[in-house]
C-alpha cells in the first residue's frame, strides 16, 4: 500500500513540475526530486537537509542527488528545513504522507531524537541520521531500522586545535598583547548542535594538551553563516581589536566571514596576521588557505557523505546489513549501524588533499 501511495505521489509531483515549467529548484521549505536513472526505482527516500544554503550541505546534497540519478535504484526527494525545527518537522510529516521508504535526516532537533525514532518505527520507515550527532545506544535499541552516517566531529576539533597550537609555539609574536595567553574568538554554529559543541570543546582541549593557556575574548553563535560571523567579528574588533590572537570557527563559512572582518580592520596583506581556523575544507576555505588568510581547516568530505548515504540505502535495499566490504568507500569506517567519515587536516602544505 505504501509503495502504491509513493508512486501516486511521485506521479503527482511530476505533473506539478511540468505545470511549473519543469524547474527542479526547491522553494523554501519545499522539496525537489532528483532525476531518475535508466533503471526503475524500487524505493523512495525523503531527505531533510537542515539548510540548502550551507556550502557543505549544498555539496553533499548535489552528490546524493547525482548518485540517485545515475543509479536509478532509489528515487530521492529532498527538502530544505531552513534551519528551523518546525519546518523540519513539517518536512518529515510530508515525507511520511508521501509514503517514503527511507527518511534521511540532517537533524537539528536534538531534543526529540527518541520521538523521531518512535515516529519512524510507527511508519515502518528506515531512518538514517546524516551529518548529525548519533542517537544513544538506548535510542538505537528502540528500532532496528535506525542508521547513522556522519563525520567524527571530535577529530575536526582536535585537528584545528593542534594546528593553532603549532602556530602559537612557532610564532612568539602571535601573543599580541603579551599576556602569555592565547586570546581567541570562538564562532559557534547552531546552538546545541553536536558538531559545534564537540568541535569547539576539542579544539580547546588540543590547546590545553599542548600546554597553552587560553583566554576567551568572546564566544558567539553565528549559525554556520558567513555573514553573521563577519558582522559579529567586526563588532568584537571594534571593542577588543588589540586583544585578539586567533579566531576558532566551527566551519569554513564562519571562518571566511571572520577573515573579511579582519581584512576590513587592517589585518593580513601588509597588516598583522591573525590565525583563523575552520572546518569543512570547502573550495573557498581552501582558497583562503592558499592565499594565506586561513591557517587550517579540517576536511569533512561532502562527496563522501552523499555517496555513503546513497550506498547505505542500496545495501539495505538488497536486504544486507552494512559492512566495510559492501559499503566500500574510502575514508569511511563502518561499525554496525554507524558509518563514520574521517576528517583530514588541510594546511598550506597539503591543499591538494582537499580535492573532491
Amino acid at each position: 500500500m505504501k509503495k502504491a501511495l509513493s508512486l501516486l505521489v511521485a506521479f503527482a509531483m511530476a505533473l506539478s513540475l511540468v505545470a511549473c515549467g519543469g524547474s527542479d529548484s526547491s522553494a523554501a521549505g519545499g522539496s525537489s526530486a532528483a532525476a531518475s536513472g535508466s533503471g526503475e526505482a524500487t524505493a523512495t527516500a525523503g531527505v531533510c537537509w537542515y539548510n540548502f544554503g550551507d556550502t557543505f550541505i549544498a555539496n553533499a546534497r548535489n552528490t546524493l542527488n547525482e548518485a540517485a540519478a545515475a543509479d536509478g535504484t532509489i528515487k530521492v526527494v529532498d527538502a530544505d528545513s531552513l534551519n528551523d525545527v518546525a519546518t523540519q518537522t513539517s518536512n518529515i510529516n510530508n515525507f511520511y504522507t508521501q509514503g517514503v521508504d527511507y527518511l534521511v535526516l540532517n537533524n537539528i532537533n536534538n531534543n526529540a531524537i527518541a520521538e523521531i525514532i518512535e515516529q519512524a518505527k510507527e511508519e515502518g520507515v528506515t531512518l538514517i541520521f546524516a551529518n548529525t550527532n548519533s542517537p544513544t545506544d538506548e535510542e538505537f535499541a528502540m528500532y532496528d531500522k535506525v542508521y547513522h552516517v556522519s563525520s567524527v566531529a571530535e577529530q575536526s576539533g582536535t585537528i584545528i586545535g593542534e594546528a593553532l597550537a603549532k602556530y602559537w609555539n612557532e610564532h612568539p609574536e602571535a601573543d599580541r598583547n603579551g599576556n602569555g595567553k592565547l586570546d581567541y574568538i570562538m564562532l559557534l554554529g547552531i546552538q546545541g548542535h553536536y558538531d559545534t559543541e564537540v568541535r569547539s570543546a576539542n579544539s580547546l582541549k588540543a590547546l590545553e594538551d599542548a600546554g597553552i593557556e587560553t583566554e576567551c575574548v568572546q564566544e558567539t553563535i553565528c549559525n554556520y553563516q558567513r555573514a553573521e560571523a563577519q558582522n559579529q567579528v567586526a563588532s568584537i574588533l571594534q571593542a577588543r581589536k588589540d586583544d585578539i590572537d586567533a579566531v576558532i570557527a566551527c566551519n569554513d563559512d564562519m571562518a571566511l566571514g571572520a577573515i573579511e572582518a579582519l581584512k576590513a580592520a587592517g589585518f593580513f596583506g601588509e597588516g598583522e596576521y591573525i590565525p583563523v581556523v575552520g572546518v569543512d575544507a570547502t573550495a573557498n576555505g581552501v582558497e583562503a588557505i592558499k592565499e594565506g588568510t586561513m591557517l587550517c581547516t579540517a576536511l569533512n568530505n561532502p562527496v563522501t557523505l552523499g555517496n555513503s548515504v546513497y550506498k547505505l540505502m542500496t545495501v539495505l535495499e538488497k536486504g544486507e546489513e552494512p559492512t566495510q566490504e559492501n559499503i566500500g568507500i574510502d575514508g569511511t569506517t563502518v561499525e554496525g549501524h554507524h558509518i563514520y567519515i574521517n576528517y583530514v587536516g588541510i594546511t598550506a602544505d597539503n591543499t591538494e588533499d582537499a580535492a573532491y
